[in-house]
This record gives C-alpha cells, structure tokens and sequence, in this order.
C-alpha cells in the first residue's frame, strides 16, 4: 500500500490533491464528509464509510441491523469480510443491548392487576427452579424493535430442548415494566403455574428409590450425593397414613396408665404403725419388727427387704367443753 501526502486543495473545495513522493504521482481525493470524518477521527460521522465487501454495509447500517436484533456472524458473512472488522462498529451496540436486558430484570411484570411488587429477574429465577431449571444458566438478550419498544429475550434448555421467551420492556419510574409476549413468558413470571406444573411432573414420574452417588476424594474421605427431586417425589408420591382419631389416643393412654398408689377397694388399707411413747420398752413384737426392718447382710441370697415408710401417730384432740357448761361455769370433769 502506498503512502500519499496532502499536496493541496483545489480553488472550488471539493477535491484534495496527494502525491506520491517515490513516483511523483498525484492523486485527487473528493473533500467530503466522510473524509473530514475520518481526517478528524470522529467515529460518530464515519457511518457515512462503506465496509469493503461483495454487499458493502456501511458502520451505520451495521449499527442499526445490530441494535435491531442481528449477530456479528451474520453480517460479518453478508458483507464478506472477517468478524474483526464488524466487531468494531458493532461493539458499543452490543454494549447497549446488554444494558437494556439488565434494566430489562430489574422491571415489573405487568399482570391482571398491574405491575407485580417483585421483578422480572426474581419472578424468572423463582420459576425455573420450580421447573428443574438453573437460573445461572439462563441467557438474557434484548434489541430495539420497529416500533422503537426494546424486546427482551429469555433463553434456557429443558433437557435438550432450547427454550424462549419474549416480553416488551418499557423503561420508566421505579424499573419500568416488562409485558410478556407469548405463553412461556406468562408461565415464568406466574410462580403458582409453576408449582402447579412442578407437581404435573413429580406425579408421572413412577416412585422410586434414590440411590446416593458415593464417590472417595483423593484425601481418603467419602462423598455422598443423593438426588434431591427423587428423594421428595418418592416421598410425595407415598400415601398418608390415617391417624387414629383423638378419642381413641385418649382411650389407649388412659388404659396403658399405671393406677396411683394407694389403698383400691379390693386390698384393705395398711395399718398405721403406732409409735411408742418414751420410757416404754419395746415389745417382742416391735423388737421383732425391727429385726425384720434390717437390710440384708451382704453377700447373702435373700432379698433385701423393702424400706418400709413410718407415719407420725396423730395425736387426740382436747375436748372442748359444751355450750351450756362455758355458759353457766360448770367445769366438766370426767370422773364426775
């Protein structure tokens, strides 16, 4: 490629003379906008400038396919050249389109009855984990549509299947609102769908067994996975057992409950030892009472004896004298 230096300028301003030192040639090169542009640096006025290719795109159009929806791939393919050279008048629309989805999240969806209180990007979480799925794993993308209204694009794999869902975003005070466009988009941002579906599915998988996955480390320890979702469809899928009813509880505990101790109306109540008064002797019979009372010595066979518990001797209550007496100062005395 060969290098050319700025000569002059013709008289009318429309053309600008180079020339090649090492031929002595000259060249004339139309004085145009996209020109000074260029001679400027000013990347806002070079969409004038076409891209070389067999179907030239200039970096406007470029911009314009890519806001509206379009991938670097496929105008890098429609123009011929490399994606190098389409990545960089692509990139600050690429920018864009990634702020628009994350704006995009933390809007309000609109329902039946207005903007729900939770966002778009917790509303979608909440429902692909119901659904199986892994929120980190979703993909978000938005681009500007014909009638100027961003479109805000979801996509996430069920299995094999790839998966989408489209709303309309709308920016404005407090995040904006988002209104979804086809049936899986109402289905993410409404959690009771999902439960619903959730339970769908847990009741057509047939009950079975959630083996762990045991799997050694290299540090000598054991790890143990066990599935989750097996684990409770199985326990879901299992039919309640009938509780007996209260009357019946209250039945059995009573008859299962040992009778307080105490003197029943088949055994006749114990008698109360008496205690001697002080000075008497014992008898032979408390003597032998005593004895019987004794723990047995150790080492012996028989068994020891049960401590046996004393009560107080009640004493007798002083009699009081009658009415009559007190009233007319007779003193009773019994041996009168």
């Amino acid at each position: 490629m060969r290098e050319l230096e700025v000569l002059r300028v013709e008289s009318d301003g429309r053309y600008v003379v180079c020339i090649d030192r090492e031929t002595d040639e000259h060249f004339r090169i139309r004085a145009d906008d996209d020109l000074r542009a260029a001679a400027r640096a000013d990347t806002t006025e070079l969409g004038q400038m076409p891209v070389a290719g067999d179907a030239a795109l200039r970096p406007r159009e470029i911009q314009a396919r890519i806001r509206a929806g379009a991938s670097v791939d496929e105008l890098a393919e429609i123009a011929g050249v490399s994606t190098s050279r389409i990545e960089r008048y692509a990139h600050p629309v690429l920018l864009e389109r990634s702020r628009a989805a994350e704006l995009a999240r933390a809007s309000h969806p609109l329902g039946m009855d207005g903007p729900s209180l939770s966002t778009l990007g917790e509303l979608v979480a909440e429902c692909l984990v119901l659904r199986g799925g892994v929120p980190a794993d979703a993909r978000w993308d938005s681009w500007k549509g014909d009638d100027g209204h961003w479109m805000v694009q979801l996509s996430y794999y069920e299995g094999s299947t790839e998966n989408f869902a489209h709303w309309r975003f709308q920016p404005g005070t407090h995040g904006g609102t988002t209104d979804p466009i086809d049936q899986l988009a109402v289905e993410l941002t409404d959690p009771e769908t999902a439960r619903a579906a959730r339970r769908t599915r847990l009741a057509a998988v047939p009950t079975r067994r959630a083996e762990p996955r045991r799997e050694v480390r290299p540090d000598g320890y054991e790890e143990v996975t066990v599935d989750a979702d097996s684990l409770i469809g199985a326990q879901q899928a299992q039919p309640r057992r009938a509780q007996p009813p209260l009357a019946d509880v209250l039945d059995l505990q009573y008859s299962t409950t040992p009778a307080a101790a105490g003197p029943t109306a088949a055994e006749p109540p114990a008698a109360e030892p008496t205690v001697p008064e002080p000075g008497d002797a014992p008898s032979a019979a408390q003597h032998g009472a005593h004895e019987a009372d004794d723990p047995a010595e150790p080492g012996s066979a028989e068994e020891p004896a049960r401590p046996v518990t004393r009560h107080r001797a009640k004493r007798a209550k002083p009699a009081v004298p009658a009415w009559e007496d007190v009233l007319l100062g007779v003193r009773s005395h019994p041996d009168d």
